[in-house]
């Protein structure tokens, strides 16, 4: 397993955020299993809406509104953001 921890900001306020995934290998033991959705939900402190966190098949971080959010006005694919990737830890 593999930890790759992050830094997201929030689409809102733009608050930093950090926090962690646990990759799993596949059967085959050499490639990330990043089919099923690495998300994470955050709530922001400043300005307490939810968001979501997520890693794509090539490593990057990116956090967007929940569908929430679509009551408000707000689409998520109008608030993407970028995040970073802090550390990699093999266990």
């Amino acid at each position: 397993m593999v930890k790759l921890k992050y830094r997201a900001y929030c689409p809102f306020c733009m608050e930093e955020h950090l926090g962690e995934f646990k990759l799993t290998y596949r059967k085959d033991g050499k490639r990330f299993n990043l089919r099923k959705r690495n998300t994470n939900l955050h709530t922001c402190r400043k300005c307490g809406k939810n968001f979501l966190v997520e890693v794509d098949s090539l490593g990057n971080i990116i956090s967007y509104p929940t569908k929430e959010a679509i009551k408000e006005g707000i689409f998520p694919w109008e608030r993407i953001v970028d995040g970073k990737k802090i550390k990699v830890a093999a266990k």
